[in-house]
């Protein structure tokens, strides 16, 4: 045992004294930090930029504790309530970020000073983004706050007249089926494809997933429009590509948000007809006979006896007059530092202009990124889509129906019993009634995309590899239930008499797509003093599978069996076929500006072709484009509080085009399978197939002659623009764009003798061109608490063939070489005939060789090739189609306190609508008269008149299907409110009880009015017999929640 010395206690009593004291010192020191990290109310206000003025959405949290925070409102102003001794971090999007200590003080005066370097917007380009600023192609971009403006729930439908370049039509507005068609800066081939490629998160995706997509998780939409842009896609380039990228997680607090609107809609235009008793007296002018007498006439006017003499409006039996909508979306973002998440979900309901019309949409979709490492990310991002659609059996039909059935024929009778129109007019309604037939439509779509990214700095700075892997999965399957409708007729003595019903039908259909995508990418990003390279090198490999199946049952016993077991197996049919397809690909590009201010790209990309013999399959195709920013001279320095930034660039490049217009390996001689239907065997089967005993041999024919010499169809093109900015408000970008298509694949215009036996091959022998300009002009200021701005789009297009090979022989009224692509061709008109004195002045008219004598009243036709007589050697070019050369937007906003308000026109121009059919002719196939011809046609009272007499003649209806007639041919230009929106934000005060950080209420109305000169349809319809679903107009109640 040891002991200690004098020493060692004295060294003892020292430490117990220290340690007494510091103990009474923690206890002051604990006592004190309790009573100051106490919780309190901070009221705050943050202002910012040049002028100082409140910033409105600031993000204010607790630092290291994100759970805890706020945003500003529109006054710039917060409160929350955070421990005494607490930081706030304050952050906005432009401005840098600033760590606020609290310190006690209840009142806190923020001001954010302005981040160059964040205020460079950023834009999605080709397998990368670059600054906008270095930007030396032709790039136009949308963002999610002003695609949401239009409240669409399709996606294509959001962009319509948003986008300069970007040219659309809506042609119907059937749930479910109202994609508008898109076109980048036109159309510049009359073969195959003309839309453009989508992009969706890097991955090659269909049209079909763009429009479907629910709006509320897209982040941005960039149109890539030239070269320079576009090379880098190759093959899929040349048409335009839209590149979609989706809303992302990022390292914030946790926010839920709730969006969701209800909408009434109608449609935009129906034709009008005439009512029953024009009908019929106008029947007796047309025909020339007295069909109905001046008793029946009478009765028809009156209306005393409707079950004989009705005045039905089929129009209105078969459709109610609204149709409801609403769409939903919920979504969780936010994340730390490792891990970053956004998840959302999407729920969409169309009703229709019937009953059984319902289309449901459900969206899913979640994105997730996490850093494994500081120089390793790692993003999984997984979709879902499922789309249920119901519609009556005839769906296709209605429309085509409508325009046809006449108001002198009974639809029902007083009691509501469906009546038997008459022989060869069914009764629409009757067959589309709920619980009869039915289609019903189911679609599962399945994206995964997997993308690792890890830094290589240890091998030299600013160097990385991306691998990304993406699987999509679509299926689509239909069940078509078909029975005949019950409707009536009455004997003598008054008593109902059911029609003969034919069998009931059943199809089924099942259709699969599965796409796989492999990407390697690697990227340089690196400064050297003022110079300053980006580059990419990428490989690609892409391989899909295509399935198509489909069966058919002619007759079943019962009704109540809509199974296909329970038909008869003596009237079916059974298709189904699979195919594959591949394509590779190597690209590059090389980005290099010297001090921000000369900017220099080159795009390299090589693809392979699985459409094209070996020796052909592999196109190589390139881009250059150069920038200038002469704001940044220094010569241009006393300019810049004027023009604060002025760019020039331009660019020049080929892309290709691999499309052979549905025309599988052409390089290969093959045989194919006959295809359409024919029943008159007793069998549902294929023409050209053969019965051997009871046995059904399948058909065959030779296809196409084979060609390995087809080769890709290319693309030259060259655009040169400007950007500016001025006065700091005033933004403007100009683009003038040439394209040259070359080697066009196409079937030459040659008749071929029947005792041929084949089809002629497709040959590289087309030539288009193409020109044009588009531009967008924006203007943008705040005076105090008022912040408006003003915004406008054009773009003019204008393409023409130069080569297509025609057919020898062909009248030089009507080659197409030298005009556009979907010209209109028929006959000249120049007014009517007012007098016989006219006539016989005039040379001669056999319009499509009928040998009728010309009478007053009728079309005065040009005789163009002036031979003194009109025949069909007269017909020649008529003027553009349907696809507009101009299309526009006129877009503002005003936002004053809480109160926001935003409107979009949308137009365009030069371009052209033909209508035919029952929904212009008069009595067309027994069908309706349009109420056009009640006041317009030529009499002799009116001799003046828009439209010709009525006669039975086809001298004023020319039945060649090539033909058009001036008179039926109109302008399809318009000027369309697009989108009006009025919607006030609750002020924060009101909402932070409950947990609420933001709340906005609107209310919306889509295609409020429209100006044009087309009469019967919407200017937008490019079925030119009035069959489509009409175009709606939709007035919107909405909110978007913020927790």
């Amino acid at each position: 045992m040891f002991a200690l010395s004098k020493t060692d206690n004295e060294l003892i009593l020292i430490i117990q004294r220290l340690m007494k004291k510091l103990l009474s010192v923690l206890i002051l020191l604990g006592a004190y930090l309790t009573v100051f990290s106490q919780n309190i109310q901070v009221t705050g206000t943050v202002i910012g930029g040049s002028d100082r003025e409140p910033l409105p959405g600031v993000n204010v949290v607790v630092k290291d504790a994100t759970a805890n925070g706020t945003i500003t409102d529109l006054d710039g102003k917060f409160i929350l309530t955070v421990p005494s001794n607490s930081i706030l971090s304050v952050s906005y999007i432009g401005y840098k970020s600033q760590d606020i200590p609290v310190k006690g003080n209840k009142i806190l005066h923020v001001v954010l000073e302005e981040d160059a370097a964040a205020l460079e917007e950023v834009v999605v380009v080709g397998y990368g983004v670059q600054k906008k600023a270095n930007l030396t192609g032709a790039v136009t971009s949308i963002k999610s706050d002003e695609l949401l403006k239009a409240k669409s729930a399709n996606s294509t439908n959001a962009l319509v007249g948003q986008m300069p370049g970007l040219i659309s039509k809506q042609a119907t507005g059937e749930p479910g089926a109202d994609d508008a068609s898109l076109y980048v800066r036109g159309i510049a081939t009359f073969q195959g494809e003309t839309s453009p490629a989508f992009i969706i998160d890097g991955m090659e995706r269909s049209s079909a997933d763009f429009a479907r997509m629910d709006p509320n998780d897209i982040e941005s939409i960039n149109v890539l429009k030239d070269a320079a842009s576009a090379a880098i896609f190759g093959m899929r380039g040349a048409n335009g590509v839209v590149v979609i990228t989706t809303k992302r997680g990022t390292q914030d607090k946790t926010t839920i948000k709730y969006s969701g609107n209800v909408s009434i809609q109608s449609p935009t235009k129906l034709p009008e007809f005439a009512n029953s008793y024009d009908y019929a007296r106008l029947y007796n002018t047309y025909t020339g006979k007295e069909i109905y007498n001046g008793d029946e006439l009478a009765k028809f006017r009156d209306g005393t006896d409707p079950e004989k003499y009705p005045n039905t409006d089929w129009y209105k039996e078969m459709l109610s007059q609204r149709a409801i909508q609403h769409q939903h979306n919920l979504s969780v973002s936010g994340g730390t530092e490792k891990v970053r998440y956004y998840v959302s979900a999407g729920f969409l309901s169309q009703g229709g202009l019937w009953e059984d019309l319902d289309y449901k949409r459900y969206n899913l979709r979640s994105n997730i990124d996490a850093t494994i490492t500081n120089t390793t990310r790692l993003g999984v991002d997984i979709s879902g889509r499922v789309e249920n659609t119901l519609n009556v059996g005839a769906s296709q039909g209605i429309f085509q129906q409508l325009v046809r059935n006449t108001p002198v024929l009974l639809c029902r009778y007083p009691d509501g019993t469906f009546a038997v129109p008459d022989a060869t007019h069914p009764n629409i309604v009757a067959s589309n009634q709920p619980g009869g037939s039915y289609s019903k439509g189911n679609t599962f779509v399945v994206d995964a995309r997997v993308e690792l990214d890890q830094k290589l700095d240890f091998i030299t700075s600013g160097l990385s590899v991306k691998g990304t892997a993406s699987f999509s999965k679509n299926v689509y399957k239909n069940k078509s239930w078909n029975v005949s409708p019950y409707v009536y007729s009455k004997d003598a003595d008054g008593a109902y008499v059911l029609k003969p019903r034919s069998s009931a039908s059943l199809g089924l259909t099942q259709n699969g797509d599965e796409y796989q995508e492999y990407q390697l990418q690697l990227n340089y990003n690196r400064s050297f003093g003022n110079h300053n390279i980006t580059a990419m090198a990428m490989a690609l490999a892409r391989k899909g599978v295509i399935e198509r199946s489909g069966m058919n049952r002619i007759s079943f016993d019962s009704e109540i069996l809509d199974q296909m077991n329970a038909g008869n197996t003596a009237n079916q049919s059974l298709n189904a076929y699979d195919s594959k397809t591949a394509r590779a690909s190597y690209m590059g590009r090389i980005n290099y500006n010297y001090a921000q201010k000369y900017l220099v790209e080159f795009n390299l990309r090589r693809d392979a072709s699985e459409n094209f013999a070996p020796n052909k399959r592999w196109g190589t195709f390139a881009s250059a484009s150069l920038g200038w920013v002469l704001s940044e001279e220094k010569f241009f320095q006393n300019l810049k509080n004027t023009v604060n930034f002025l760019k020039v660039r331009a660019s020049y490049g080929t892309l290709g085009n691999d499309n052979t217009g549905g025309v599988t390996f052409p390089f290969y001689s093959r045989f194919d399978l006959y295809s359409g239907n024919n029943a008159s065997n007793g069998f549902t089967n294929n023409l050209g197939d053969y019965i051997f005993g009871t046995l059904l041999t399948k058909g065959m024919l030779p296809g196409p002659i084979a060609n390995a010499l087809a080769t890709w169809e290319k693309s030259t093109k060259t655009n040169v623009a400007v950007d500016a900015t001025l006065f700091n408000r005033l933004n403007l970008t100009v683009d003038f764009f040439m394209e040259k298509r070359t080697d066009i694949l196409a079937q030459r215009g040659a008749e071929v003798p029947s005792s041929f036996g084949g089809i002629l091959p497709l040959e590289n022998l087309g030539e288009v061109k193409n020109k044009g300009v588009d531009l967008s002009l924006n203007y943008h200021q705040r005076i105090q608490q008022v912040d408006f701005s003003l915004g406008g789009n054009f773009t003019f297009a204008r393409n023409e063939i130069v080569e297509m090979a025609e057919a020898a022989g062909t009248s030089k009224y009507m080659r197409k070489t030298g005009r556009p692509i979907n010209g209109y061709y028929g006959y000249k008109t120049y007014g009517i005939f007012k007098s016989q004195e006219e006539i016989d002045a005039y040379p001669k008219q056999e319009v499509a060789g009928t040998g009728y004598v010309t009478k007053p009243g009728d079309i005065k036709y040009v005789d163009v090739d002036g031979n003194g007589v009109v025949d069909s050697n007269d017909m020649t070019y008529l003027g553009n189609g349907n696809i507009p050369e101009i299309i526009y937007g006129i877009n503002g906003s005003l936002n004053w306190k809480n109160l926001d308000f935003s409107f979009l026109f949308q137009g365009a121009a030069r371009t052209q609508v033909y209508l035919k059919g029952g929904v212009i002719q008069p009595y067309f196939n027994q069908g309706n008269l349009p109420q056009l011809w009640v006041n317009e046609s030529w009499t002799e009272q009116n001799v003046n008149a828009k439209y010709p007499r009525l006669a039975e003649s086809t001298h004023n209806f020319p039945t060649t299907d090539i033909s058009a007639v001036q008179t039926y041919l109109y302008d399809a230009s318009y000027l369309r409110l697009k989108n009006i929106e009025i919607g006030y934000t609750l002020p924060s005060r009101w909402l932070r009880s409950a947990a609420i950080t933001g709340l906005r209420v609107y209310v919306n109305a889509q295609n409020l009015f429209t100006i044009s000169d087309v009469p019967q349809i919407d200017p937008e319809n490019t079925q030119q017999e009035g069959w489509t679903y009409p175009q709606m107009k939709a007035f919107n109640v909405g909110l978007t929640l913020q927790f």
